[in-house]
């Protein structure tokens, strides 16, 4: 699959773009000529990926919502793509149209190759990003992590854990298909089997008492054997007994410690809940409290250009400045009203739900025995902790609405500020020096200001990873409670098939008292005979089924045994072409570093183990930390094409033939950016290395995006 075109209007900084890709690498470069001091930053290099990124999955890598993707000033924004499949094929166009309000537009026609565009239908929106993620047939997650790269997300495959590298493996090497082989049941046969042995041992015992019993019978009266053998039998009927109430006892113990850690569990949810609760309002503070120091930090750039520049001639461009700050700064306030509302909003919804406790705790009634309060629903103690959680969230919210009024009366003081400025400059467009203090002294206060922020910025990040701390504490202890619930569920089982098995037992001891009798004669004597020969018959039986089941096990086990070597052999291969793709990627990158994957790991012990390693050699072994921003750039774009090529050659449609990626290669010079593109031109497709590196000498490699006047556009 290939990209074919690219079309956006009013997207981003881009108010029209047509764009045809071409099918080789190219370095995106940009020129802010906007933004004095910006450089290549904010020049709109990363707005082609974010095109792509919408165009495909309907989202985008920026965090930010749809219609914030619109031009500044406009109502909607339009971005399309066109592709083709030489499989199917078949060229599809998707179109939409991204609206500041209401609901964004999706248009899709599809062409078979020489054929008429017709339009697909669809019922829904869903419908129709499912049929664009259908055509495609990339996961979003292999989009962003393989062909679509963003230096916030990005995850080199040096760097990842174990656990993801055996996942992109197993895909690979098709290990899927013997998923789970290894991991057979065999407890429930080997259950058969002990119970089988235990009644192979009774039933020899009880062939051995008889055996006594026909040894001594022609020498003695076994009248008084009888009693005596009456007697051992109803003691170990009361013993099997005693066996079984002390096991039943240790099951209701251990289900009462189930059911505790159970209720643990779910307070510590609660506790959960109640601190992502203040995390989300503590995280909507801090976004707020960045949207503040921005403004503050556009005041001062403003304020600090006039400084400079400021002449004492004609004081109308500066007088003109102020009044849009003072527009501004009215903009922010309105948006402080708004903000006072939402909290104002927030602080009923909590309100109600304390008054909904209140009613609930207010139908409590307590018990005349014991004096403890209960309640028609729930629980009293989780009522007023939820209270008290409702309690310290008004609060905050009150904290909030608070520092918000505070700060729309700052922005009030700085727009009369900024009035008295006008009006002075009016005044005094003859003295130059006075006004320039006049501006000088709104630098320093804003700095002041700015200060200020930087410091409560510091503080609510400070407060952010304590609870973000207490959080992965509450949710580790929930997993070990988990573990706890586990092995006591495993002892009731055990506890649970020792109680059969003893009621088994009791049942034969019954049986065995009431079939006794003294025996006196021949009769008797032949009796025991038969009664020998039908035990020893069950005795053949029983050790007959028992070898079938051993049998059994004995192949299980060695199933596992060969199921895991051979998915290890699986993935060996697959590594193998990853390592040889690498290796063959940084040779042509000029690069002397050899890539050695292996699924093993050898331990200090000399044990090897299961474990996928990745070794980067110089002569000899280091580490991936190790080695400067411009090897490990090459190296990381070794592996990112190994594992693209990877990808691809297991996709039915034979993947797709492009690659972007943002910004990951940090510490990479020009000169190595030039050798990356090189060593990218044989794959024959569409590339594109964003980079904030520039170069003055502007050629075929390079993609040059300019922003002038606050428009991007495509020089070259």
């Amino acid at each position: 699959m290939k990209l074919e075109k690219l079309i956006a209007k009013d997207f981003l900084t881009y108010q029209n773009l047509e764009y045809d890709f071409v099918n080789k690498p190219l370095l995106v470069q940009g020129r802010n000529l906007t933004d004095d001091g910006q450089a290549s930053n904010g020049s709109g290099k990363s707005g082609l990926q974010t095109m792509i990124e919408f165009c495909i999955t309907a989202s985008n890598s920026r965090g930010v919502r749809d219609n914030e993707l619109i031009s500044y000033g406009e109502k909607e924004s339009e971005v399309q793509l066109i592709a083709s499949c030489d499989v199917r094929k078949e060229r599809i166009h998707i179109s939409w149209t991204i609206k500041l309000k209401g609901s964004n537009k999706l248009t899709i026609v599809k062409q078979k190759y020489n054929g008429d565009w017709e339009e697909v239908s669809f019922s829904n929106l869903n419908d129709g990003k499912k049929w664009i993620t259908n055509w495609f047939d990339i996961s979003k997650e292999d989009l962003f992590n393989y062909f679509l790269i963003n230096k916030a997300r990005f995850k080199s495959f040096f760097e990842s854990s174990n656990k993801e590298k055996v996942d992109l493996i197993n895909r690979f090497s098709d290990a899927s298909i013997i998923e789970g082989l290894e991991d057979l049941d065999i407890e429930e046969l080997q259950g058969k089997f002990n119970h089988l042995e235990r009644e192979e041992i009774r039933v020899q015992t009880r062939i051995e008492v008889k055996m006594d019993q026909l040894f001594e019978e022609k020498s003695r009266d076994l009248v008084e054997e009888f009693a005596e053998q009456v007697e051992d039998l109803n003691e170990d009927v009361q013993a099997l007994e005693g066996n079984i109430k002390s096991m039943a006892e240790g099951i209701k113990e251990k289900e009462g410690s189930i059911g505790d850690l159970n209720l643990h569990n779910q307070d510590l949810l609660l506790d959960i809940k109640d601190d992502l609760v203040g995390l989300s309002l503590m995280t909507k503070d801090i976004e707020e409290h960045q949207k503040e120091t921005e403004s503050i930090e556009k005041d001062l750039k403003a304020i600090q250009t006039l400084v400079d520049e400021f002449k004492g001639l004609d004081k109308a461009e500066e007088k003109e400045e102020l009044r849009d700050e003072v527009d501004d700064s009215e903009d922010q306030a309105r948006g402080y009203d708004d903000s006072i509302d939402e909290y104002e909003n927030k602080k009923e919804q909590v309100l109600s739900l304390i008054q909904q406790i209140n009613v609930k705790l207010s139908g409590t009634i307590t018990c005349p025995s014991c004096e403890h309060d209960f309640i028609l629903e729930g629980d009293i103690d989780e009522l007023q902790e939820k209270k008290k959680s409702a309690e310290s969230i008004i609060v905050k919210i009150e904290n909030k609405i608070a520092s918000s009024i505070a700060a729309q009366k700052i922005l009030n003081d700085d727009i009369v500020t900024f009035y008295e400025s006008i009006k002075e400059l009016k005044l005094q467009e003859e003295k130059s020096l006075e006004g320039k203090s006049v501006f000088l002294k709104d630098l320093n206060e804003i700095r002041t200001k700015l200060s200020n922020h930087e410091t409560k910025t510091r503080r609510l990040n400070k407060e952010y990873e304590r609870a973000s701390d207490d959080i992965k504490d509450l949710e580790k202890s929930i997993e070990d409670n988990k573990n706890s619930i586990k092995y006591s569920k495993g002892l009731i089982k055990l506890n649970v098939e020792t109680i059969e098995s003893y009621k088994i037992q009791l049942i034969s001891i019954e049986a065995q008292i009431k079939a006794l009798k003294p025996i006196s004669n021949k009769s008797d004597i032949s009796l025991l005979q038969k009664e020998v020969k039908v035990l020893e018959d069950s005795k053949i039986t029983l050790i007959k089924e028992k070898s079938v089941i051993g049998d059994e096990i004995y192949k299980i086990n060695q199933w596992k045994v060969n199921f895991k070597q051979f998915r290890l052999h699986l993935a060996n291969q697959s590594l193998e072409v990853i390592e040889y793709h690498s290796n063959r990627y940084l040779t042509e990158m000029g690069s002397d570093l050899k890539v050695k994957l292996e699924g093993y790991k050898t331990l200090a012990s000399g044990a090897v183990k299961d474990e996928i390693t990745t070794k980067i050699i110089r002569n000899v072994e280091r580490s991936f930390s190790s080695f400067s921003g411009g090897e490990k750039g090459r190296l990381l774009f070794a592996s990112i094409l190994a594992n693209r090529y990877m990808i691809n050659s297991t996709h039915k449609y034979g993947g797709l033939d492009f690659l972007s990626i943002d910004e990951v290669f940090e510490g990479v010079d020009s000169v190595g950016l030039k050798s990356l593109i090189k060593s990218a031109k044989d794959l024959g497709i569409a590339v594109m290395i964003i980079t904030h590196v520039t170069d003055e000498n502007v050629n075929d490699d390079i993609l040059l995006i300019e922003k002038i006047n606050g428009e991007s556009i495509i020089k070259n």
